[in-house]
């Protein structure tokens, strides 16, 4: 019986990497049914471009972010019946056999992911092994995936990934439903896949799946309105899945942290909003 397998890319003013992504997608040693693209109104001749192209299902909506994105996409691959759901931006290119090794696994597990590097290095550090939600005086990231997580075993499982090139299946969607569109940007994945694990869905990295990043991952200090975002979807993830101590001190010393090393008193502004909006659970765009 043949499985039906739908891309998802979304894209946002990144037209020179969106086709370097759909150049890999169109190229898997594995076809896929069909390939979408969610464009969240880029103005860089995105649009333009996509409708120049064949065999491309094209979604234009406006910015809603990556959240919305993915819920879009998600929703119309689920509607339309596809089995499979294969989620990424728009800065990730998947090896030729990538999609093939996804499936090819023989495992019930439901949720898989490829093991992600950037070109010259091994493995990103962005996929969480093990999340806190107990202890308020250490990081929401108990464990980060790193490459010696990487053994003779074909997967690790991982309670938070990326949307980054997880292969979903129908069944997580008719379970849990789509991505909370509220986040925005950033924690959207975390969300979700916490939300797989409570209803008893197992997500996995598979090392045999390699997927390149093109754009570096940096731990730099983001742009001022992404701390906004960053701040507040953190305190959103305490607050829905934290026990009583992470809810009541973890969101204040995020805050206090990211308030004393402040740039300027318009930084300060976002990150008391991103505090307020956090603990009282405000989401959408900025």
């Amino acid at each position: 019986m043949s499985v039906s397998i739908a891309a998802i890319i979304v894209t946002y003013n990144r037209l020179e990497l969106l086709k370097e992504t759909l150049s890999s997608i169109q190229s898997q040693s594995l076809p896929l049914t069909e390939i979408v693209v969610i464009n969240n109104s880029s103005t860089d001749g995105t649009l333009e471009w996509l409708n120049t192209q064949k065999n491309i299902t094209v979604i234009t909506q406006r910015n809603v972010g990556g959240a919305g994105g993915f819920a879009t996409g998600i929703d119309y691959a689920y509607s339309h019946g596809h089995d499979w759901i294969w989620c990424m931006d728009d800065d990730v290119v998947p090896m030729h056999d990538c999609l093939e090794n996804l499936i090819k696994l023989q495992s019930d597990i439901l949720i898989r992911t490829p093991l992600r590097h950037e070109v010259g290095s091994s493995t990103e550090p962005q996929d969480t092994i093990e999340f806190n939600f107990s202890n308020p005086f250490k990081s929401l990231w108990q464990r980060m995936f790193s490459s010696k997580e990487i053994t003779n075993r074909s997967y690790i499982e991982a309670e938070g990934i990326t949307f980054e090139g997880p292969l979903i299946h129908r069944k997580v969607v008719e379970t849990i439903g789509l991505p909370d569109t509220g986040f925005f940007i950033f924690a959207d994945d975390s969300d979700y896949f916490i939300r797989a694990k409570k209803h008893g869905f197992v997500s996995i990295i598979v090392f045999s799946a390699k997927m390149e990043r093109k754009i570096h991952y940096s731990l730099d200090r983001p742009t001022s309105w992404k701390l906004y975002y960053g701040l507040r979807n953190m305190i959103l993830l305490d607050m829905r899945y934290g026990n009583l101590a992470v809810k009541f001190f973890r969101p204040t010393l995020y805050f206090l942290k990211m308030f004393f090393t402040a740039r300027s008193n318009s930084e300060r502004l976002l990150i008391f909003k991103g505090y307020w909006h956090g603990i009282f659970q405000k989401t959408g765009k900025l």
